[in-house]
């Protein structure tokens, strides 16, 4: 008995499945509107991350801190920490100002021992930003939508406050 109510329940879960994927894959087909589309699809993997690294308590503040600045600067966060197939978006947000979809991407360092944290953005990590931008695109199915990419740069030492370089727009070089 046991064994043929667990087949059951697996069973019923993939209809419920299906059937939320048959109203998803419907809504999407009547909505061209990436804020709602992006805030719909619970399909994206999201990265949660745990770890207790220095370096990586170091990132999730940083990028904490970019969501801060972004919503004090009239954006609206749709999505952090997107895992797509070639990469991460660290956060997608749209530009109210101009209704552009924005994909930002964060850099935090503690010193500038390294340099500038905007500095890390090479022109190989500019074109895979790109790729994943079109990607993500091509994912939601999206026509004629107007986005480009940003770097936050936040310089955070130890106590001070963190010092923010919002740079619109990176080119492709």
């Amino acid at each position: 008995m046991i064994c043929n109510f667990k087949k059951v329940k697996r069973y019923t879960k993939s209809i419920w499945q299906r059937i939320k994927n048959f109203f998803n894959d419907l809504f999407l087909y009547f909505s061209n509107d990436p804020l709602l589309r992006i805030k719909f699809l619970s399909d994206l993997k999201i990265r949660k991350s745990i770890s207790n690294k220095p370096k990586d308590q170091l990132a999730r503040a940083g990028e904490n801190e970019a969501v801060q600045f972004l919503k004090d600067n009239n954006y609206f966060i749709l999505k952090q920490n997107v895992v797509l197939k070639d990469g991460e978006i660290d956060i997608i947000a749209k530009d109210k100002n101009k209704n552009m979809l924005v994909f930002v991407e964060v850099k935090t360092r503690s010193s500038k021992i390294f340099g500038q944290p905007y500095e890390a953005v090479t022109p190989q990590k500019q074109k895979r930003l790109y790729n994943l931008a079109e990607q993500l695109i091509y994912l939601l199915k999206l026509k004629k939508v107007n986005y480009r990419i940003d770097v936050i740069s936040i310089l955070w030492e130890k106590n001070s406050t963190p010092e923010i370089i919002h740079i619109k727009d990176i080119k492709l070089l």
